[in-house]
């Protein structure tokens, strides 16, 4: 059975992609600061919304962690 092209592609197969070696790109001074940023803001943002005992506060939720980790990443 011969398959035409239009029909390969639709079925979702695709040709296998050139390997380039390359090297990894170097991250900018920027985004290494942006990282630092916001590792130091999920810590903020995990003392005031766990107990001691690592649990979450009553009501809050990882996503909250996320969200107020970034509104404070904005803030520094």
């Amino acid at each position: 059975m011969r398959v035409i092209s239009s029909e390969r592609e639709s079925e979702g197969a695709r040709e296998e992609a050139k390997v380039v070696d390359a090297k990894p790109r170097r991250r900018t001074r920027t985004a290494r600061a942006a990282d630092k940023k916001l590792s130091k803001a999920f810590t903020e943002a995990n003392r005031r919304y766990r107990k001691k005992d690592g649990s979450l506060r009553n009501g809050r939720t990882q996503a909250d962690i996320a969200k107020l980790a970034h509104r404070l990443r904005k803030k520094m």
